[in-house]
C-alpha cells in the first residue's frame, strides 16, 4: 500500500542513523506530527525505506559538524535540527530505539523507490527466534489458583505445601539451585510470592512414580535425574539426589505413602543406585540398577517427614511430623493429547541403557577437538564457546565476506544474512537449564559453537559457503522422556520384553547448513536420496512423496540445538500415533542419544513449548525456530486466525509445507495437517518438516554422506 510522506520540515543530503547501537546510512528523513521518518536505511545487507519512530521516542541528537543543534524537548515533543542548505553534506547523528520505531517499508533500490513506498517490516520483527528456555522461566507466571488434591496419582505432579490453604507465606517443598555433582541439590522451602515466575512454581513441582509397592519415588520435575533420598550422617536431612544418570557418587531414593487422612508423608523403602559399564567402538554404555536397600528397615524406614527450622528430615514418632497438604500442578506438563491421540496407555518397560559419547572437555576449548580442528581462517569464530562478542564480530565479519564473494561469482545466498546471525545467536545461547541429560550438566552450552566456512570447489571454480553447527543434541528444559507412554525400544527382542528409551545423553552433532540458493525441486524425485523411509520399508504399493521419500535419520536442527527427523518414523506411520512422543513432539531412538523431535509442540496459551505465544508479540511473521539440512530455513506456524495480519497468513503453503513470499525467499513453516489417513488411522498431526526436502540437495558437496574435518573442506577443517 502507497501513501504519501508527512510534509517535511527538514530535508538533509545525508543523514547517520544509529539503531541498537549500529549506525547505518540513511538518505534523507522529514519530521513532522511528532514522526521522524528516514527515507532509506540499510541495516547489514538490506535495504529499507520510510523507517518511522515518534519523536518522543528518540534518544539523542548529535553532529559531525559545528552546526549548532537542540535536543529533543520532551516537554514541547519537539525536535530542533538547524537550518542546512540542500546540497550540502551536514551529518547528523540520530539514535533511535529498534523497539520504538513504527514501522519499515519494503526493501528498495534507491531514494525514488524509498521515497513512493512504504510498508510494516523490519528484520527484527521479521527474523526472531523463540526465547531461550532460561528466560522464559524467568518470565511473570501467575496462575488463578492452586486446586487442592486428597492423594498422590501415579506420574502425576504435586506441590507439597505445610498450610491447608495456599497462601503467600506457606512453606512448599522445592529443589534448591545449587547443584553439586556429589550431594546432589538441598530439599528446601520457599513460598509464592505476588509476583511470581514460571521457575516459581517449576522447582515446586514434585513428580510421583510408584513403585512396584505402590509407595511412591518423588523427583523433582525441573531436574527428574534427581529423586528425595535420606542423609543417615545429616541428621536424617532429606536431598534430591542423583538416582538415573552418569554419577561420581552413588546414593539412591526413597518411596513414600501418604496418608490422605493424617497428612503424613513416611518413608517406606529406600533403592540403592549403581551402574556397570561397558565400552564398544568408543562409546561407553551404562546400565542402571535400582537395588532395595535392606539396611534400610534398621535406619528409617517407616519414619516421617517433618519440616523444622527450614530444613526436612525423617524423625521416627508421627507426633513429631509436619501435616503436609497437596495442590495439583497449575501447569499441565504431561503428553498433551494431539501428541498421542489415540490414548496410548503407558508402559511399565524397563529403560534401556545411556551412552555416553563426548564429553565437554573433549569438545570445548582451545584442547578440544573443534578448535584444534578448524583452520586458521575459521579460527576467530571459535575462540570461545557459547556466546561471546568477539566470536560474534568475527563471524559478522565471516558472513559479510561470504555475501560478497558468493554475489561477485555470480550467484547468492538464499536468506538475508540476518536470518542466519539471528539463528546462530540463538543457538549459542542456549544452556541447559533441567538436570535431565544423564551426562549433563546444568548451566552447560548446549551448542557450544556456530561458525561459516566459504571453501571453493576447484573443479566447478563455485563457492559453498556453510553454517556449522556444533551441538550436543538436547533441549535446554525437562525432556519428559519419563512421560511417554510408548517410547522406543533398544531392539534387543520383542517389544513386551525390550528396554525402552526413557534416557538421553549428550550427542556430537557438526551440522553443516548450505546457505547458497541452489533452487528447489518441484517434486521429490528430483532430489536423489540412497537411503529413504521408502526405501527401507520396501513396499512398492506406497508412493513417494513428502512423508515417505525422506531420511531415515536427523533431517533438520532445532533453534535450541535438538534435531528433527521426518513426521512418520521407519514403519511410515505419523510417530504420534504410536504413543512414543514426549511433551515436546520428541524421544531418543534405539541405540540411545539425544533426543530428536518429529513433530511440533506448540500449544496455545501455553508458555513452555518449544515456542509459544509471546514469541508472536510484536513481530510480522512466526518465529525462526529450525533449518532443514537443505538449507530451507523452518519458521512456526501461523496460528488460524490470530495471526491473519502476519506477513504470508494468506499465502498457501505447498505439498511441502513451504511458501514464499515478501522475498524472504522459500522456507518451511511448522503447521498442522488436518485428518490425514495412514494404515494407523485418520488423525491431525502437527509437523514441523513433513519429510521430504524442497531444496536441491544435488550440488551441495557431501550431503547425506559420511563426512568429518578430515575429508570434508567445507567443515574448515585442514584437509590435505
Amino acid at each position: 500500500m502507497k501513501k504519501a510522506l508527512a510534509t517535511p520540515q527538514i530535508l538533509l543530503t545525508a543523514l547517520i542513523v544509529t539503531i541498537a547501537g549500529q549506525s547505518v546510512a540513511a538518505d534523507t528523513y522529514n519530521t513532522g506530527n511528532g514522526v521522524l521518518t528516514v527515507a532509506q536505511i540499510a541495516v547489514g545487507d538490506t535495504l529499507y525505506s520510510n523507517v518511522r519512530a515518534t519523536i518522543g521516542q528518540v534518544i539523542s541528537v548529535g553532529t559531525a559538524s559545528s552546526d549548532t543543534y537542540s535536543k529533543y524537548v520532551a516537554a514541547t515533543n519537539r525536535l530542533t535540527i538547524p537550518s542546512v542548505t540542500i546540497g550540502t553534506t551536514t551529518y547528523y547523528t540520530v539514535v533511535v530505539s529498534l523497539t520504538n520505531v513504527l514501522s519499515v517499508g519494503s526493501t528498495c533500490a534507491g531514494l525514488t523507490a524509498c521515497l513512493s513506498d512504504s510498508g510494516t517490516t523490519t528484520s527484527s520483527t521479521l527474523y526472531s527466534a523463540p526465547a531461550t528456555f532460561e528466560s522464559i522461566v524467568k518470565t511473570s507466571y501467575q496462575p488463578s489458583g492452586l486446586t487442592s488434591a486428597t492423594t498422590f496419582v501415579s506420574r502425576n505432579r504435586y506441590l507439597i505445601s505445610d498450610a491447608q490453604t495456599a497462601t503467600s507465606s506457606s512453606n512448599y517443598l522445592s529443589i534448591g539451585s545449587t547443584y553439586s555433582a556429589t550431594t546432589g541439590y538441598a530439599v528446601e522451602s520457599s513460598t509464592i510470592p505476588s509476583a511470581s515466575t514460571y521457575s516459581t512454581y517449576l522447582n515446586k513441582l514434585v513428580h510421583v512414580v510408584p513403585d512396584s509397592y505402590g509407595y511412591y519415588r518423588l523427583e523433582s520435575h525441573l531436574h527428574p535425574n534427581n529423586a528425595i533420598d535420606f542423609d543417615a550422617t545429616d541428621s536424617n536431612a532429606l536431598k534430591f539426589r542423583n538416582s538415573f544418570g552418569k554419577v561420581s557418587k552413588y546414593y539412591g531414593y526413597l518411596t513414600f505413602a501418604y496418608d490422605s487422612s493424617t497428612k503424613l508423608l513416611q518413608a517406606k523403602k529406600r533403592y540403592s543406585y549403581n551402574t556397570t559399564s561397558a565400552t564398544s567402538n568408543n562409546t561407553t554404555t551404562y546400565t542402571g540398577t535400582w537395588t532395595e536397600d535392606s539396611s534400610f528397615s534398621t535406619t528409617a524406614q517407616n519414619y516421617y517427614v517433618a519440616y523444622t527450622g527450614g530444613i526436612y528430615k525423617l524423625v521416627a514418632s508421627s507426633a513429631s511430623a509436619t501435616k503436609f497438604y497437596l495442590f495439583d500442578s497449575p501447569l499441565d506438563l504431561g503428553v498433551p493429547s494431539f501428541m498421542n491421540p489415540k490414548a496410548i496407555s503407558y508402559v511399565s518397560n524397563g529403560a534401556a541403557p545411556f551412552v555416553s559419547k563426548t564429553t565437554v572437555a573433549a569438545t570445548e576449548g582451545t584442547s578440544g577437538s573443534i578448535y584444534r580442528q578448524v583452520n586458521s581462517t575459521y579460527r576467530p569464530q571459535v575462540l570461545t564457546a557459547g556466546a561471546d562478542a568477539t566470536t560474534k564480530t568475527n563471524a559478522e565479519s565471516m558472513l559479510e565476506t561470504i555475501k560478497t564473494t558468493v554475489e561477485s561469482s555470480g550467484e547468492t545466498l538464499r536468506y538475508s544474512i540476518t536470518v542466519y546471525k539471528t539463528f546462530r545467536n540463538s543457538l549459542l545461547a542456549t544452556k541447559l537449564v533441567s538436570d535431565s541429560i544423564s551426562d549433563g550438566t546444568p548451566g552447560q552450552n548446549l551448542v557450544p559453537y556456530v561458525y561459516f566456512t566459504n571453501e571453493k570447489d576447484t573443479t566447478t571454480g563455485k563457492y559453498h559457503p556453510f553454517m556449522i553447527i556444533v551441538s550436543y543434541g538436547n533441549q535446554a528444559s525437562p525432556n519428559g522422556l519419563i512421560d511417554v507412554p510408548h517410547p522406543p525400544g533398544d531392539g534387543s527382542g520383542g517389544y513386551a520384553s525390550s528396554k525402552v528409551t526413557r534416557f538421553s545423553n549428550l550427542e556430537n552433532y557438526v551440522i553443516a547448513i548450505p546457505m547458497k540458493d541452489y533452487g528447489q525441486v518441484s517434486v521429490v524425485t528430483e532430489n536423489v536420496l540412497s537411503k529413504s523411509l521408502w526405501s527401507d520399508v520396501a513396499n512398492t504399493s506406497l508412493s513417494k512423496d513428502v512423508y515417505t521419500y525422506a531420511s531415515t535419520a536427523d533431517n533438520g536442527i532445532l533453534f535450541n540445538g535438538a534435531v528433527m527427523f521426518p513426521a512418520f518414523n521407519n514403519t511410515l506411520v505419523p510417530s504420534h500415533l504410536f504413543g512414543e512422543l514426549s511433551p515436546s513432539g520428541c524421544h531418543v531412538g534405539q541405540g540411545g542419544g539425544g533426543p530428536h523431535c518429529h513433530m511440533d509442540s506448540y500449544q496455545s496459551g501455553m508458555g513452555l513449548s518449544l515456542y509459544n505465544d509471546a514469541d508472536y508479540v510484536g513481530k510480522t511473521h512466526p518465529p525462526l525456530i529450525g533449518f532443514g539440512y537443505d538449507g530451507i530455513a523452518l519458521f512456526g506456524r501461523y496460528r488460524i486466525t490470530t495471526d491473519s495480519s502476519l506477513l504470508g497468513y494468506s499465502t498457501a503453503l505447498d505439498s511441502f509445507g513451504a511458501h514464499n513470499h515478501d522475498a524472504i525467499g522459500y522456507h518451511y513453516h511448522a503447521h498442522w495437517v488436518e485428518n490425514y489417513t495412514s494404515s494407523a488411522g485418520t488423525y491431525s498431526m502437527p509437523v514441523l518438516m513433513k519429510g521430504a526436502y524442497i531444496g536441491k540437495i544435488g550440488s551441495i558437496p557431501y550431503f547425506g554422506a559420511n563426512s568429518n574435518f578430515s575429508n570434508n573442506k567445507y567443515l574448515g577443517g585442514t584437509v590435505p
